[in-house]
C-alpha cells in the first residue's frame, strides 16, 4: 500500500509545481489550491510513514520513540482523511487551536489513533450525511483531542463494550472490532493518557483523547 502512495505523492508534487508555475490562475485561488495540495502531501507522507512502521513491527521492529509536534500529526491526518470522507458524502472539519507543543512517543501511533476515530465517525454519519469535527486544544497540562459526529450514536448497552477486542456494532465484514481497542491501548500505554466517550442514540458521539503534556524544551533566546 505504501508503494502506490509514494508514486501518488510524486504525482502530487508534479501537480504542485505545475500549479505554482501557472501564471494565468487567479492568485488567491492558486494560493488556496497550493495550501490544500501541501496539506494533502503532508498527510500522504504521514500515512506512508505509518504504513512503514506497521511493516517494521510485523518484522519485529520496535516502535519509534521521539519528540514530535502533535498538532502537525493531527493536521496531516485530517488533511489526508478529508477527501476520503468526502467520497462518502461526509464533510470533515478541523478545529485546531494548538501549535508548538510536543509529545514523546511514536507519531505514527497518534496518527493511528486519530485515523481509527475519524473513520468510525464517518461510518456513523453516513446515513444522515452530517459533518465530523476534529478538535485539538490545550486543557491545562494536557492536550485534548476530540472527534465528534452527529450520527447514529451508541446504544447504552454497547457503550461499555466498545473497547473490547473483537466487539463491533457494524455489519458483518464491515469492521474487525479492533480499532477502538488499539485506540485505547496506544493512548494508555504509549502516551499515558485516557479515552472517554459520550454518546446518545440518534444524536451522535464524541470521543475525547486526553494526552498529558510532557516537559517541553526551553526555547533558545
Amino acid at each position: 500500500v505504501a508503494n502506490p502512495l509514494t508514486a501518488a505523492l510524486a504525482g502530487l508534487d508534479w501537480c504542485f509545481k505545475r500549479v505554482r508555475e501557472t501564471a494565468s490562475l487567479d492568485p488567491a485561488f492558486r494560493d488556496g489550491l497550493l495550501e490544500d495540495l501541501a496539506g494533502v502531501g503532508e498527510g500522504m507522507e504521514q500515512a506512508i510513514a505509518f504504513l512503514r512502521s506497521v511493516q517494521d513491527r510485523a518484522r519485529g521492529g520496535l516502535a519509534r520513540w521521539e519528540r514530535f509536534d502533535a498538532a502537525q500529526v493531527v493536521r496531516s491526518c485530517v488533511a489526508l482523511e478529508r477527501p476520503l470522507a468526502r467520497k462518502r458524502g461526509i464533510a470533515l472539519e478541523g478545529n485546531l487551536t494548538v501549535s508548538g507543543l510536543f509529545l514523546q512517543g511514536d507519531p505514527n501511533a497518534l496518527y493511528q489513533v486519530l485515523t481509527n476515530l475519524i473513520r468510525n465517525a464517518v461510518a456513523a454519519s453516513q446515513a444522515r450525511r452530517t459533518p465530523v469535527v476534529v478538535g485539538f486544544a490545550q486543557a491545562g497540562d494536557a492536550l485534548r483531542l476530540t472527534v465528534q459526529d452527529r450520527g447514529v450514536g451508541i446504544a447504552v448497552e454497547h457503550r461499555d463494550r466498545i473497547f473490547e477486542p473483537g466487539f463491533t456494532t457494524q455489519a458483518f465484514g464491515s469492521g474487525s472490532g479492533t480499532g477502538l481497542t488499539v485506540v485505547r491501548e496506544i493512548t494508555q500505554e504509549m502516551f499515558k493518557g485516557r479515552v472517554e466517550v459520550q454518546s446518545a442514540l440518534g444524536q451522535g458521539t464524541t470521543f475525547t483523547v486526553t494526552l498529558p503534556i510532557p516537559p517541553q524544551r526551553a526555547s533558545r533566546g
